[in-house]
């Protein structure tokens, strides 16, 4: 019986320590002068509206964000050499890229997706709350680098 207590105690511990906190209160919590010095700034509902994803193909070491006009920057670093931005334009007009790939998302959105040299960009527009989301990832791994850039779209 004490044998499955400590197991059961040590799978909560390896899932609490796994899981990375990116919502929105985590990231205010874990990086206040990068991150919530940053957003302090915008409305609740536009910090609602920022995309952050859920989850992120590596291990985030730092968060950085920073807010201008109507748009909201999140930089995510690893400690390796990947690293991940997302822009969040509000009440956007028409600035969306062309782009010969197009890839439907897991919320009806089609994204327009470029595979660039050292990393993919991809973007689409979210017309529920009118805002255009714009990623970069980089990553050494070339061959899963755009597959793995679409998952992150999808968890926005």
């Amino acid at each position: 019986m004490l044998k499955k207590i400590v197991w059961l105690a040590f799978l909560f511990l390896l899932v609490g320590c796994s899981s990375q906190d990116l919502a929105l209160e985590d990231l205010k919590e874990n990086y206040p002068q990068t991150f919530a010095d940053s957003i302090a700034s915008l409305s609740e509902k536009e910090q609602e509206r920022i995309g952050l994803p859920d989850e992120i193909p590596f291990d985030v070491s730092s968060v950085e964000a920073s807010s201008e006009d109507n748009m909201v920057e999140v930089q995510y670093e690893s400690k390796g050499k990947e690293s991940l931005k997302v822009r969040s334009v509000f009440d956007p007009g028409n600035i969306l890229e062309e782009s010969e790939l197009q890839i439907p998302l897991n919320s009806g959105a089609v994204a327009g997706v470029q595979e660039r040299e050292d990393h993919v960009y991809v973007e689409w527009y979210n017309s529920e709350d009118n805002v255009v989301y714009q990623l970069e990832y980089h990553s050494t791994n070339k061959e899963k680098r755009t597959q793995q850039a679409m998952e992150i779209a999808n968890a926005i």
